[in-house]
């Protein structure tokens, strides 16, 4: 995105970044202890299942956010670029975490790669129907990390609220995904973490496009000045 030139001072202020940080960790916090607190563990499983309320906030997080981008792209003409590629990330995002590569083959939850393409029943078509979208996605990502790494760098120097938010997004999501895969986790209680880590890893995505945009109003008001 185009580097945010006047964005000396971090809006919101410092104090209320780490009010809504610590907001974010106590809420991660409580979903954990509530379900771990859940005594029947089939109703533990279902609370954080597909259609669970710790699934749906991220699910609605990330939908949000999302849009939000595609609104950006509509009315803010000096980034539109970066937002129609973050958009599509983001789309990406939703779709694979609302599970709807599942809806392209019956075999799609073999979603390693290995596992994906060397399945026999998946025909050939469907294979390369998702090479081109997994191909698309790497290409935008890239392309929009080499573009807009100088600007989060710079931001994250300056301590703007939504680089920190970045920053939190990068590593719970990393989290998220390191429990998934240590074996010691794979159980019912590893679930409830992973779950929560990944739900509020969405939950900070948004946080972080919200941010973003108090901050390019914050400083085109004192632009304006």
């Amino acid at each position: 995105m185009e580097p945010l030139s006047q964005a000396v001072s971090p809006y919101p202020k410092p104090a209320v970044t780490a009010a809504i940080f610590t907001l974010v960790g106590l809420a991660m916090l409580t979903s954990i202890a509530l379900l771990l607190s859940v005594g029947d563990p089939k109703h533990m499983k279902f609370l954080i299942e597909d259609s669970g309320p710790v699934q749906m906030t991220g699910q609605l997080s990330i939908g949000a956010a999302f849009g939000l981008c595609l609104l950006s792209a509509v009315f803010d003409s000096k980034r539109r670029g970066a937002f129609i590629m973050l958009s599509y990330l983001l789309m990406f995002y939703f779709l694979r975490e609302a599970d709807y590569h599942y809806k392209v083959s019956e075999f799609a939850k073999a979603t390693q790669f290995k596992r994906f393409y060397l399945h026999d029943m998946i025909p050939l078509s469907t294979k390369l129907f998702m090479a081109s979208i997994i191909i698309l996605f790497l290409v935008t990502l890239v392309k929009y990390l080499r573009q807009e790494k100088a600007t989060f760098l710079h931001s994250l120097q300056l301590r703007l609220p939504w680089a920190l938010c970045c920053g939190v997004w990068f590593v719970v999501f990393g989290l998220s995904q390191t429990i998934d895969q240590v074996p010691i986790f794979h159980n019912v209680i590893g679930q409830v973490f992973e779950e929560v880590f990944e739900a509020s890893a969405e939950v900070i995505a948004l946080l972080a496009v919200i941010l973003f945009r108090l901050q390019v109003i914050h400083d085109a008001k004192l632009a304006g000045r």
